[in-house]
């Protein structure tokens, strides 16, 4: 190639034809794209900046599916909360339209049933119905019938006897263990799901009945001298603790206790949720009851798990340390308990408060006959059935569960919604008795109450689903906002670009016939030679 001589004018020439084609070429790409910046190249800034604004909206296009499902979640509830309004509407007319039959003399057979045996179901049932991950019935036996596998074996250690009688009345086969009080107890050794592993929950109830409530005596405790939980007897009270001495977030001797006397059979637990709980685990919190009421409650701060803590397990006595209220022994074992334990069950999850009243109040049944209106109780149990029904993708507000729904990229700004739970039981109306004008008010008296209670939370997923609306609909503006700042960097002007592809190809064609024409003038040129 360096041997082609050509002129100074075709040189000329066909450089400037390249820079036109180069040109024509660009402004074909821009308007083919539609893009004034279609890479770094063109224009660094603009197109950086652009891709920010691109990828915030993306972002935030994301987080509006999630929105639309949490505004589907609570339109569910709501329409949940509408018909158990019209369900409770109805039984205050069913149990008015009783006062009336009832004051008149008048007894519909059709609608009235006798029933004989009111007694809940039994303790052992009720807590196999909870999934406990360990369940020492400890009637004749140590097995555990719980769903947890690994570990977790009880045995008898120094004395501790089987066979030492029922505690409490309902159920059949409700035998317990007897301690003496001087050195036997019952070892249960590790396990992954009791102290070596973390949890965000834990849930232990027992049965006992105490020969003596002087001094101090272990009832449960798993841990030592850093991490641990314990239920025990202290000079008269009944206290349950915890302490967790180990990662970033501790606390320290949370104490919970109520009085107890000698020879009564009681229902202790606790239960403690994470900060990360959310539903009917009440986070941040520790807290003791004490035949189904709630004795008190501790917070446990930003702690999100209780971390593992290998110390033994104890029944009816310390297990090589313990945790007090005021301190621990991090070694010896003792504090042997006198009386009989029964139904010590184990949970890594926190069992509500009406769960755990359930169970302490099944210990003692009736068998009473009560008149109940088939027209009211089937009202009930349909209240409980839309309860369970209503639900969306798995999330039951009317049934206990919390919604959290999320506005932004980093989850800060988020809003909570929070469920209750709305079975008949939990709204109040446990009475179901018909057997007098009374007795039919005093159910009358609890369905208005339950009923305002029901509205009163409708209101206020109301007021969550236009604040979740509204933020969805600022979402979908500021994405808008976003991509048109992105649009405005990055755009092209059609119009221009059309006029610069134009004059690019006019600059084209006459380019090419000015090379004609210098090729013909150099050739004229040679000939002469």
């Amino acid at each position: 190639m360096s041997d082609i001589v050509v002129s100074a004018a075709i040189r000329n020439t066909v450089n400037a034809i390249n820079r036109t084609q180069a040109a024509f070429d660009k402004s074909s790409l821009k308007l083919a794209s539609g893009l004034e910046v279609n890479s770094a190249l063109d224009n660094p800034q603009n197109f950086f900046t652009a891709q920010s604004l691109n990828n915030r909206a993306s972002d935030l296009t994301r987080l509006l599916d999630g929105i639309g499902q949490s505004i589907r979640t609570v339109e569910e509830s709501i329409n949940g909360v509408q018909a158990l309004d019209r369900l409770l509407n109805q039984a205050e007319a069913v149990v008015q339209e009783s006062v009336k039959l009832l004051e008149a003399g008048n007894i519909d057979p059709a609608i009235y049933q006798k029933e004989v045996n009111t007694s809940p179901d039994p303790l052992n049932q009720q807590i196999l119905e909870s999934n406990p991950d360990f369940y020492y019935r400890l009637n004749n036996t140590l097995a555990n019938t719980g769903s947890g596998t690994s570990g977790g074996v009880a045995s008898l250690a120094n004395g501790a006897s089987l066979g030492g009688g029922a505690i409490y009345g309902n159920g059949s086969g409700n035998d317990s263990v007897q301690f003496d009080g001087i050195n036997d107890r019952i070892s249960v050794t590790d396990s992954n799901l009791i102290n070596l592993n973390t949890t965000d929950q834990r849930t232990v109830e027992l049965t006992f009945n105490a020969d003596s409530v002087s001094g101090r005596q272990v009832l449960y405790e798993e841990g030592a001298n850093v991490n641990g939980f314990t239920i025990y007897i202290d000079n008269g009270d009944i206290r349950v603790t915890a302490e967790d001495d180990a990662g970033a977030s501790r606390f320290f001797n949370l104490d919970i206790s109520a009085p107890i006397v000698a020879g009564q059979t009681y229902h202790v637990a606790f239960v403690y949720s994470g900060a990360n709980v959310t539903g009917n685990g009440n986070p941040s919190t520790f807290i003791g009851y004490l035949d189904g009421a709630e004795i008190g409650r501790e917070s446990t701060g930003s702690d999100t798990v209780f971390p593992s803590h290998s110390g033994d397990i104890g029944i009816g006595g310390a297990n090589g340390g313990v945790q007090f209220h005021d301190g621990e022994d991090g070694t010896a074992s003792g504090y042997n308990f006198a009386g009989r334990i029964s139904d010590v069950a184990i949970y890594n999850r926190s069992l509500g408060a009406g769960e755990i009243a359930n169970h302490a109040n099944s210990l003692n049944g009736t068998t009473s006959l009560i008149s109940l209106n088939r027209e009211y109780s089937s009202i009930l149990e349909q209240i409980d059935r839309l309860v369970v029904d209503a639900n969306y993708r798995g999330i039951n507000l009317l049934g206990g569960d919390d919604l959290t729904t999320y506005f932004n990229e980093n989850n800060s700004s988020k809003l909570i919604t929070k469920g209750s739970n709305f079975r008949w039981q939990e709204l109040g109306l446990s009475d179901r008795t018909f057997d007098s004008i009374g007795s039919i008010k005093t159910i009358l008296s609890k369905i208005r109450p339950a009923i305002l209670e029901v509205r009163e939370f409708g209101r206020t997923l109301s007021n969550d689903l236009n604040i979740i609306t509204n933020r969805r609909n600022y979402t979908e503006e500021t994405i808008n906002s976003l991509r048109s700042g992105a649009d405005d960097l990055t755009l092209i002007d059609q119009n221009r670009e059309g006029a610069n592809l134009l004059a690019n190809q006019t600059r084209l064609s006459l380019a090419t016939t000015a090379l004609s024409l210098a090729a013909q003038s150099q050739s004229s040129t040679l000939r002469l030679f």
